[in-house]
């Protein structure tokens, strides 16, 4: 009996490291959508990590998310702007990606960005840019001007949808009226707050949710909608007549990034999870998905062929392209009362 027991012993021994493997985890929060089945399958293939995402649909949501205490995140994918307010809140982990190998593969102008200078905090993970998406069937008028959007023709009132994020929505419409992004002038944002009033009538909804915003403009639930460039050429595969606009008024370009939120209780996964996706084959797997821009050097031989010609992934020459910034607290109130003004 001793004998049996001791052998069972060492076969319990034996077989924990592949136990403690298979029950390796990693929490990830990142906006909808944002991974394929593929890429988690991969990187759960290469390091027995099994990763469980959540979603969040504004900035807005995360930061509120991450101040509650978060649900045991240990990546999270938030907006460049958004960086320095989570960095002030002390709601990230410093993990110095910039002194990884792997950093060497972020493209130049991404590498210590303004929003993470020394690169301790963030890797970038897509970048691309915000503008409008509409039916081109519907609505064959004028489309150079973000004017379609706020002073929609006939054919598209009642048919439009506007993301369900305060920076976005307020980002744009200053865009439209020449003002400042994140202006702290009361008259200004009561300008702002007019247009998306008189606005709001023809807007049939108020979301940020890519994959649902896409089946709602392929099923012709709605024919015009604010939109991320890739999200528009995934769109435009379900639906040949759908175009993406660049207005005269220009368009915003935003960055989403890797980071670790502070009380991670799985930081090594969480480093290895980036790391393995900031690899060039890996990185192109992502904007083969999401069509959105790589900020990784190397993609290029393992892209689809349909993106290298897509008119939502090669900005017009002489179009105004503005990164979203980072607002001050005075800006952040006046927008936060817009807001609230808006969706009573």
């Amino acid at each position: 009996m001793s004998k049996l027991i001791a052998s069972l012993g060492a076969s319990l021994l034996l077989s924990l490291p592949l136990l403690t493997q298979a029950a390796e985890k990693l929490n990830v929060v990142s906006w909808s959508g944002y991974f394929s089945p593929e890429i988690l399958a991969k990187f759960q293939k290469q390091t027995g990590i099994e990763v469980t995402v959540d979603s969040y649909d504004s900035n807005e949501t995360l930061l509120a998310k991450l101040k509650q205490g978060g649900t045991g995140y240990d990546v999270a994918i938030p907006s460049h702007q958004f960086i320095p307010i989570l960095i002030k809140e002390q709601l990230l982990e410093r993990f110095d990606p910039a002194k990884q190998p792997y950093y060497a593969s972020v493209v130049d102008n991404l590498k210590h960005p303004t929003w993470d200078p020394e690169g301790a905090y963030s890797v970038p993970f897509i970048w691309g840019t915000t503008s409008v998406v509409l039916n081109g069937d519907r609505y064959k008028g004028p489309a150079d001007s973000y004017k379609v959007l706020y002073e929609p023709p006939a054919e598209l009132q009642g048919r439009i949808n506007m993301f369900d994020s305060v920076s976005e929505v307020i980002d744009m419409a200053s865009l439209y009226l020449n003002i400042p992004l994140c202006s702290e002038d009361p008259k200004q944002m009561q300008q702002i707050l007019g247009v998306l009033k008189a606005q709001k009538p023809f807007v049939k909804t108020y979301s940020s949710k890519a994959g649902s915003i896409r089946e709602n403009l392929a099923a012709g639930e709605i024919d015009m909608s604010m939109f991320w460039g890739g999200s528009s050429m995934r769109a435009r595969e379900m639906k040949p007549s759908l175009k993406y606009l660049y207005p005269k008024e220009g368009v915003l370009a935003w960055v989403d990034n890797m980071v670790i939120p502070k009380g991670s209780k799985n930081p090594a996964n969480a480093r290895a999870f980036i790391a393995f996706l900031s690899q060039p084959e890996n990185a192109a797997m992502t904007q083969n998905f999401l069509k959105h821009q790589s900020p990784i050097k190397g993609v290029a031989p393992f892209l689809d062929a349909a993106l290298k010609d897509a008119p939502e992934l090669h900005i017009p020459e002489g179009t105004k392209v503005v990164f979203s910034q980072t607002c001050g607290e005075g800006a952040i109130r006046l927008a936060d009362r817009l807001w609230t003004n808006l969706m009573r």
